[in-house]
């Protein structure tokens, strides 16, 4: 049964990059964007927003909703060989007393603040019948490890009205997956995204190079789980060059990370298509740097941001996490930031076109940040680096945590 439509209106309105508005409305029906019109129509329900921006619901393309029965547990200290030996010991335990309860509690989280669309890397698939009750759309990543551990199910999407609920594949890590099973792998994924972390620190480079105090300690570590460095058969000296040799790098790939990548990987990433997800707190946390933004920028990498999990940031909100990108790298333009957290995010998701843009035929929900009065000018940038005048929060969102909007 169709619903009746309904409008919403904002001082301003944010449809994609270079598309600013005043005063637009924007019409939703049964959960999907039925148009944008430069005043609300007559004859449905208008809800005026205030003062504000109104843009289309974030795009979170990077996290593991499994591991937030870990969250403050495990603060981030920049070591990350040490941070991993914390998470194996402490995830199984915590997980079975508080597993559940914790991934509910982040999924009503992201159908507050704005969220859309999620990218969650799983080994268990358990976060997504929460995910579609709550009306977030969701990409689950089946994360296979190892020369055989937790093979994914064949990918494949499907819509629940206007919730998207797709299975993908994952691999783990370079520096945990033989050549020969991220080959084949990636050829499992097709032509839905396939995920991987990529060159996340400098263990993670050094192992695979075969040199250095912390690529030994990364060694250390994976033979403790039963992984030993020749299983691999290592194609390649580098991260990326091994994702080349299992032909695992093109259009449809999404790297997550990318701390470590260097200008020539950069314009070689922009070459073969594929998207990059920076998730900045974690990031900082766990190795104090980011990617290369600028450089991948530059070189016409499709960039998208991620909170990553709750076991190495403090929450879930894309709004801190554009807060924090600003910060570190004050330089950027601040809607390409935007960009990252919306557009960048759905392509890197394979859903361009459906989130991250207002128009026709994309899937609601959006979302509205709360501003001081301030021109036009000025709107883009309060809003990526967090000037916010009251929390953001969603609008029009299907679902069990629907929340109220004012008039």
């Amino acid at each position: 049964m169709t619903s009746p439509a309904t409008a919403y209106t904002a001082r301003w309105v944010w449809c994609g990059p270079g598309d600013l508005r005043s005063g637009a409305a924007v019409v939703i029906q049964d959960g999907w964007v039925k148009a944008v019109e430069s005043r609300p129509p007559q004859g449905i329900a208008v809800t005026d927003l205030g003062g504000g921006l109104l843009l289309p619901g974030l795009v979170n393309a990077h996290t593991h909703l499994e591991l937030s029965g870990l969250a403050g547990m495990m603060p981030p200290q920049g070591d990350f060989v040490g941070w991993l030996e914390s998470m194996v010991s402490l995830r199984p335990e915590q997980l079975r007393q508080n597993g559940a309860e914790a991934t509910l509690a982040a999924v009503e989280a992201l159908a507050q603040n704005g969220t859309a669309l999620v990218g969650d890397v799983t080994n268990t698939g358990k976060a997504a019948s929460t995910l579609d009750q709550a009306g977030v759309s969701a990409v689950s990543f089946y994360e296979a490890l190892g020369a055989a551990k937790a093979e994914p199910p064949q990918a494949q999407a499907v819509w629940h009205g206007a919730v998207l609920m797709a299975a993908a594949v994952a691999a783990h890590a370079p520096y945990s997956i033989p050549t020969s099973r991220l080959a084949a792998l990636k050829a499992k994924a097709g032509t839905l995204p396939f995920a991987i972390h990529l060159a996340e620190s400098r263990a993670e480079v050094e192992f695979v190079a075969g040199v250095g105090d912390e690529g030994k300690r990364l060694e250390e570590f994976l033979i403790l789980r039963g992984l030993r460095r020749q299983d691999l058969h290592l194609a390649a000296d580098t991260p990326l060059g091994q994702l080349v040799a299992a032909d695992a790098l093109d259009h449809n790939t999404l790297l997550v990370h990318g701390v470590q990548l260097t200008t020539d990987e950069a314009r070689q990433v922009a070459a073969a298509g594929a998207s990059l997800c920076v998730c900045p707190r974690s990031n900082l946390g766990l190795t104090g740097g980011i990617a290369p933004v600028e450089e991948l920028l530059a070189a016409g990498v499709n960039l998208a941001l991620g909170t990553d999990s709750l076991a190495s940031t403090p929450d879930l909100s894309l709004w801190a996490e554009m807060a924090a990108l600003m910060a570190a790298k004050p330089g950027l333009d601040p809607e390409a930031v935007l960009t990252m957290a919306n557009q960048g995010g759905a392509q890197a998701l394979g859903q361009k076109g459906k989130f991250g843009v207002l128009r026709p035929g994309a899937a609601a929900p959006l979302a509205f940040v709360p501003l001081s009065g301030m021109p036009q000018r000025e709107v883009i940038e309060a809003v990526a680096r967090g000037e916010h005048a009251e929390p953001p929060i969603s609008v029009g969102r299907l679902g069990g945590y629907e929340r109220e909007e004012g008039g």
